[in-house]
């Protein structure tokens, strides 16, 4: 498979001297179009400093990130915004849906601040795959833990991007939720040739991707099994 995003040397490290976090220590890393990769470690173990690292969510204190070989790290503020707007979907833990927005339009924020109309011939089957249609006119509190999670899904999705990153997503879910959400990840994921990370800490989650990797203590280690 071609590589869609790489790492060299990539670091983050918080504060100076004796108060340093080395929150990511130097890691070189390739995920490939369309690949499954899963990020395992106990929490504050640097998973979710890596997430948005890659992302580009956080600016690296060393090393670099390449995106189809075109370097993240030398592009500015704005050009990292578009390009996270059009090549990112992320899924946090939380949620972090607009209470004042309804699901749909939640499903649409990302498009909107883009400047575009949504693709209904690519979005209505992204939600109809994850069980919305009938919720589009609810307000985040009136849904549950899972559907909001699923709006969230569909939110990252809407963009068509090339990576969708999700840190912990099933951490506030009940374990048959979280399953279904993991499951509806895949399918969408692969059905739409995106390339997926999953940071869990969670073994049985992340025994659903094509790859799984460890971290520990900012440490990327090396792959715990590959199909």
């Amino acid at each position: 498979m071609a590589g869609l995003i790489r790492t060299q040397q990539l670091s983050k490290t918080y504060g100076a001297g004796e108060n340093a976090v080395h929150a990511l220590l130097p890691c070189d890393l390739k995920i490939a179009e369309g690949e499954t990769v899963a990020v395992v470690g106990a929490s504050g173990s640097g998973k979710s400093t890596l997430l948005h690292l890659l992302g580009g969510l956080d600016a690296p204190t060393g090393g670099k990130v390449f995106f189809r070989e075109k370097e993240l790290t030398a592009l500015d503020d704005d050009a990292l915004s578009e390009f996270r707007r059009r090549h990112v979907g992320f899924v946090f833990q939380n949620y972090n849906l607009v209470p004042e927005l309804t699901a749909g339009e939640n499903i649409e924020l990302p498009l909107l601040l883009d400047g575009k109309k949504p693709d209904r011939d690519y979005l209505d089957p992204v939600i109809d795959r994850l069980g919305l249609r009938d919720r589009l006119a609810h307000y985040p509190g009136e849904l549950s833990g899972g559907q909001q999670q699923r709006v969230a899904i569909a939110r990252a999705l809407s963009a068509r991007p090339d990576l969708l990153l999700c840190d912990e997503p099933t951490g506030n879910l009940d374990s048959a939720t979280g399953r279904e959400v993991v499951r509806l990840l895949h399918e969408v994921a692969e059905g739409s040739g995106i390339a997926l990370v999953l940071v869990t800490h969670d073994r049985e989650v992340a025994a659903t991707a094509q790859r799984v990797l460890t971290i520990a203590d900012g440490q990327v280690g090396g792959d715990l099994y590959e199909s």
